[in-house]
């Protein structure tokens, strides 16, 4: 007994260091992705601490900037403080990952495998922006779409959410899954199963609108220029949908922006191909992928693929779930949420 818990022990450990071996690797890609536009990110991340950011719709996303501001007490500029933030980010994002999916119940060479499929990931979505918010929010939407599909407590959301709302206001996909989750779905039928979810749902996702509404109109001075952001002052974010309808399904035909399209279109018929073999909590969570990509497609831009981030926790949690291959008549009922066929 010993001798085979010292052998999972050092199995562990050279599973551990190999995952920061690949995050050390991930962050010297990044590094060089970035290498022109580091003063820029570092700027992005100030002007939100000194009422200055680019967007009204930055003016809240808090945390991410005050990370960076405290690394920087420790007496480096604030160039080098975004790069270690960034590479503590990658490696805290990488090591999340790690511990649940082995909490999962994922095989250790499975697990090594989603890992480096995460990474590639990563480093094909990076452009010319990738913000203090969005590594934060890879790691706070890989709990997310983790507690979904392990049908985590209210109070593992509730927590969840409280950490978000002051990262961005993407914490409102949260609450709204409080209230998605508030219903049971049983042979294609929905009711109420519980209120407390409903209210506390609807009260998070109310209380963080007006949250995030006051802290912008609070915090905002002007944009960098001196200007105020007078056309999106109202909502704080631009609506592309009609443009990023053209640019998936005719724009991006013509371009490398292609691969944009195909992920998205292909990702959606994927998981609809298996949806009769979800279970409910598999259910609820495709409804936030969709709700997620539908948001992308309304306020964000469908060939900004930094916003993609969170959609990929999504994606490994489902194919843990639905396991590495269509599910044959010997196993046509609904698959364990623990993805064990």
């Amino acid at each position: 007994m010993n001798l085979l818990q010292t052998n999972t022990n050092v199995k562990r450990l050279f599973y551990f260091f190999t995952l920061l071996f690949i995050s050390l690797c991930v962050y010297k890609v990044i590094a060089q992705i970035y290498s022109p536009y580091w003063q820029d990110l570092s700027d992005t991340a100030s002007g939100v601490l000194t009422g200055h950011p680019l967007w009204v719709a930055y003016q809240n996303r808090l945390l991410g900037p005050y990370l960076v501001h405290l690394i920087s007490a420790i007496g480096i500029s604030n160039v080098s403080a975004i790069k270690l933030f960034t590479l503590l980010s990658i490696t805290i994002q990488n090591l999340v990952l790690f511990g649940l999916l082995t909490k999962s119940r994922v095989s250790y060479n499975r697990l090594l495998s989603y890992i480096i499929f995460y990474s590639f990931i990563f480093i094909c979505i990076q452009d010319y922006g990738f913000y203090t918010w969005d590594s934060i929010d890879a790691i706070l939407f890989t709990f997310f779409a983790w507690g979904i599909f392990q049908g985590r407590s209210m109070i593992f959301f509730v927590t969840l959410f409280f950490f978000a709302i002051f990262n961005r206001e993407s914490a409102l996909f949260i609450s709204l899954y409080l209230v998605i989750d508030s219903f049971q779905i049983h042979n294609v039928k929905i009711h109420l199963s519980s209120k407390p979810k409903l209210a506390i749902g609807s009260f998070l996702t109310i209380g963080g609108i007006i949250y995030t509404k006051l802290i912008r109109d609070y915090l905002f001075i002007s944009r960098p220029n001196g200007l105020l952001d007078t056309a999106n002052a109202r909502t704080g974010n631009q609506i592309h949908f009609l443009k990023n309808i053209l640019d998936i399904f005719f724009n991006n035909l013509t371009s490398i922006n292609i691969l944009n399209s195909i992920f998205i279109i292909g990702s959606v018929i994927y998981l609809v191909y298996f949806i009769k073999y979800y279970t409910d909590h598999q259910i609820k969570a495709f409804a936030m992928f969709i709700i997620l990509i539908v948001n992308i497609m309304i306020f964000g831009g469908i060939n900004e693929t930094r916003m993609y981030i969170i959609l990929i926790p999504f994606l490994i949690f489902f194919q843990i779930g639905l396991g590495e291959s269509k599910p044959d008549t010997a196993t046509s009922g609904r698959i364990a949420a623990n993805g064990n066929l």
